[in-house]
C-alpha cells in the first residue's frame, strides 16, 4: 500500500508546507528505523557469540543439552539478521522518500541548478527552440521539474516539450496532470520504487528487449520439454530398481548420460540468457515496484486509467508477471552455490526447467514489456509535470485554441524565476500572420520575455501549466532563434552561425500548423544597416507566411513596420529609469517605442570615460515612456 503523510496533499495548501511536513514525517521514521537497526545490531551479536559459546561448551562437554540450546539460540541470531535487514531496508526506504521531498523543497527556493537531469542529450544541438528558451541544459526548465527516473520518462518529456502534439492528446494530458498534482503520495511512491534500484542513473527498460528477443531453444526443439521431465525421474527409478536387483545394476547411467549430454548442449544458451535475467534482476524489482504503485491507484482521468489498462496482460496484473519473472531469475542464481549446483543440475536438469521457464514468460508477457515501459515513461512524464502544477503558485492549466485564434496571456512570468522575484506581464498576440516588436533598454527584460513566452508554449503544448494568471495558446510550431555560438572548429562565424539557426525558423513556415517565432536581436553578425534590413526581410517572410511571434530588439527603426502593417504589427518596449544615480528597472512591458537607451551609461558605471550623448533620448521628453503619453500595457504583479 502506498504511505500516507498525516498531511493534507492538497494543491490548495502551500506546496512548500506538504513537503516540508512530508521531509519531517520521513525524518522521524529514519531516526526511528536507525535505533532499532543499533538495537538489533547488539542483539545480532549477543546471540551469536551466545551460540558459539554454548555450542563449544556443549561440544566439550559432550553435554546435548548446551550445544542444543546453542543451535536455538544461532536460530535467534538468524531471525536477529532477518529482522536488522528488513529495517535497514525500511530505514533506506524512508531516507529515499525524505530526499524525494527535499528536491521538491529545493524546487521551491530555487536551489535546483544541481541536480543531475538536465536533459543535455535528449534533444539535439540543431533543435529549433530547446536551447534557446533553456527547455534543456543547466538552469533549464527539464533540470526544475524532471522527476522520471527511467529512460523512457525522460525521453518522453523531453519529446513531449520538444514538440507540440495533437490538441486531443494535450487536453487528455491537461487533465492526467491535473489528477495527479493532488496525489503527492503516489507520485512520492512512483520515485521511491524506482530509486530503490538506481540512485544515480536513470533504469533502462529498453535492456528488457534483449532478454525478450532472445532466440527460443525450446520452441524449435519440441521434444525436449516431455524428455526434461522424464529423465530425471527415469534414472532414479533405475536406479532404485536396480539396487533391488530387478533390473541391471548400471542401467540407470544410460538416461543420466542422455541428461549429462543436455546439460553440455544446452550451455550456451542457458548461460545467454540466465546472464541476461540476472542483470536485470534490480530493475526487474525496481519496475515491479513501480507497476504495484500504478496498480493500486485509483484514477479518475481517462488518460491515467488508459494507463492502468495497458499494464494488465492476459488479465493479469502486471506484478504478478514482473514476480514470476523475478522467481526464475532468482533460481537461476543456483549456479552461484557451485558445490551444490554441480550435482544438482545434471540430475534434476535444473537449468533447462528454468530456461523453459524464462522462455515460457517471454513468449506468454515478453512482447508486453515495451508497451508496459512506454506507460510506465508516459506516466513519469505526467508526473514531472504535475510537479509543477502542484508547487509554482503560478501555476494553471491554459486554454488549447484553434491554430487561427491569438496567443493570449495575463500574468505571464517566466517559470524559472523565483515565485518571489517574478514580475507578471500581459501579452497578446493577433493570430497568425501578426508580431509584437519589443524595443528596450539593456537588461530590461527583453530576452526574459521571450523565454517567458517560449517556455510556457512549450509546457502548454506538451499538456502542462503554464506560469499565467490565464493563458489560451494557439497549436502552433514553436520555432526561436535566440542563442547562437560560432565554431572555430567547423569554421563557422558568428554570422554564418546565425543564418543557420535562422533557417530552422523561416524554413517551413507557411506549412500548418502556424509557426510561433521568437526573435533576440537578429543577425548581431554584421553590420548596423545590413542588420537592419535583414531584420526586415525575416519578420516580413514570417508574417507574410501565416506566423506569429515576437521579435526582440535595439533596433528602433524597426519598430517602423507598425505604421507599415498597423494590424499585423505592434511595438511594445521595457525600459529603466536612474534614481539618484542608481539605474532600476521595473521589468514592466509597455505599449509604443523606447526612447531611451542604458549603453553609455552602463560604459559609465563599468568605470568607462563615454562622451555624451544627448541624441540617445527624445529632445524635451524625460518620460519612460518617450513622451508617448501611453500607459503601461498592464500593471504586473510581482508573483
Amino acid at each position: 500500500m502506498i504511505p500516507t503523510a498525516d498531511t493534507d496533499a492538497s494543491t490548495d495548501r502551500d506546496p512548500a508546507a506538504v513537503h516540508s511536513a512530508c521531509s519531517q514525517r520521513f525524518a522521524q521514521e529514519m531516526a526511528e528505523h536507525e535505533r532499532r537497526s543499533n538495537r538489533l545490531s547488539t542483539l545480532r551479536l549477543l546471540t551469536f557469540l551466545a551460540a558459539i559459546a554454548l555450542v563449544a561448551a556443549g561440544i566439550g562437554a559432550k553435554d546435548p543439552l548446551q550445544w542444543g540450546g546453542g543451535l536455538i539460540v544461532l536460530v535467534g541470531f538468524v531471525a536477529a539478521v532477518i529482522a536488522h535487514a528488513r529495517v535497514i531496508g525500511a530505514r533506506e526506504g524512508a531516507r529515499r522518500r525524505r530526499d524525494i521531498h527535499e528536491r521538491h523543497l529545493a524546487r521551491l527556493s530555487g536551489k535546483w541548478l544541481d541536480f543531475d537531469s538536465r536533459g543535455d542529450t535528449l534533444l539535439p544541438s540543431s533543435h529549433p527552440y530547446a536551447w534557446d528558451v533553456d527547455l534543456i541544459g543547466r538552469g533549464s526548465l527539464f533540470q526544475r521539474i524532471d522527476v522520471t527516473h527511467t529512460l523512457h520518462g525522460e525521453h518522453t518529456l523531453a519529446g513531449w516539450l520538444g514538440g507540440a502534439s495533437e490538441p486531443e492528446a494535450i487536453r487528455a494530458r491537461q487533465r492526467a496532470v491535473a489528477e495527479l498534482a493532488d496525489m503527492v503520495e503516489l507520485r512520492q511512491e512512483l520515485e521511491a520504487a524506482a530509486l530503490a534500484a538506481a540512485e544515480d542513473h536513470k533504469l533502462d527498460g529498453r535492456t528488457f528487449k534483449e532478454f525478450a528477443s532472445l532466440p527460443s531453444f525450446f520452441e524449435q526443439r519440441g521434444w525436449l520439454t516431455p524428455a526434461i521431465f522424464a529423465l530425471p525421474p527415469l534414472t532414479a527409478l533405475a536406479y532404485l530398481l536396480g539396487q533391488l536387483g530387478a533390473v541391471p545394476a548400471a542401467s540407470w547411467a544410460l538416461p543420466l548420460a542422455v541428461q549429462l549430454w543436455l546439460v553440455m548442449t544446452s550451455g550456451r544458451p542457458t548461460r545467454r540468457a540466465f546472464d541476461l535475467a540476472a542483470a536485470r534482476q534490480g530493475v526487474v524489482e525496481a519496475f515491479e515496484r513501480m507497476l504495484i504503485v500504478v496498480e493500486q491507484a485509483s484514477f479518475e482521468s481517462e488518460p491515467l486509467k488508459n494507463i492502468q489498462a495497458r499494464l494488465v496482460v492476459g488479465g493479469t496484473a502486471p506484478s504478478a508477471h514482473m514476480a514470476r519473472l523475478k522467481a526464475w531469475a532468482s533460481a537461476a542464481e543456483l549456479r552461484q552455490q557451485f558445490l551444490f549446483y554441480i550435482f544438482v543440475n545434471p540430475l534434476v536438469l535444473w537449468d533447462l526447467h528454468v530456461l523453459r521457464g524464462l522462455e515460457g514468460w517471454n513468449r506468454e508477457v515478453g512482447k508486453h514489456t515495451a508497451d508496459w515501459f512506454a506507460a510506465l515513461g508516459e506516466l513519469e512524464a505526467l508526473c514531472s509535470l504535475a510537479t509543477l502544477a502542484h508547487g509554482d503558485r503560478d501555476a494553471h492549466m491554459p486554454e488549447i485554441v484553434a491554430s487561427d485564434r491569438p496567443l493570449e496571456a495575463e500574468g505571464l512570468a517566466h517559470p524559472l524565476l523565483p515565485a518571489d522575484g517574478r514580475v507578471a506581464n500581459d501579452l497578446s498576440l493577433g493570430g497568425p500572420g501578426s508580431a509584437v516588436i519589443i524595443t528596450g533598454s539593456n537588461m530590461a527584460g527583453k530576452s526574459t520575455m521571450l523565454r517567458a513566452v517560449g517556455l510556457n508554449a512549450a509546457l502548454a503544448l506538451a499538456g502542462g501549466p503554464v506560469c499565467a494568471r490565464r493563458m489560451a495558446v494557439p497549436h502552433v510550431r514553436l520555432r526561436a532563434s535566440m542563442r547562437v555560438q560560432d565554431s572555430l572548429q567547423e569554421g563557422a562565424s558568428y554570422f554564418h552561425a546565425e543564418l543557420t539557426k535562422l533557417r530552422s525558423v523561416v524554413d517551413g513556415a507557411e506549412d500548418a500548423p502556424p509557426v510561433l517565432f521568437l526573435l533576440d536581436e537578429l543577425l548581431r553578425g554584421t553590420n548596423a544597416r545590413a542588420r537592419h534590413l535583414g531584420a526586415r526581410a525575416v519578420l516580413t517572410h514570417m508574417l507574410e507566411r501565416g506566423a506569429c511571434g515576437v521579435v526582440a530588439t535595439h533596433d528602433v527603426a524597426l519598430s517602423e513596420l507598425e505604421q507599415e502593417r498597423p494590424r499585423q504589427v505592434r511595438n511594445l518596449h521595457f525600459t529603466d529609469v536612474v534614481e539618484e544615480g542608481e539605474m532600476r528597472f521595473d521589468y514592466r512591458l509597455r505599449e509604443g517605442v523606447v526612447r531611451t537607451s542604458n549603453a553609455l551609461r552602463l560604459l559609465a558605471m563599468a568605470g568607462i570615460d563615454v562622451p555624451a550623448d544627448d541624441a540617445l533620448q527624445d529632445p524635451g521628453s524625460t518620460s519612460l515612456e518617450g513622451g508617448s503619453g501611453r500607459k503601461p500595457v498592464t500593471n504586473p504583479e510581482s508573483a
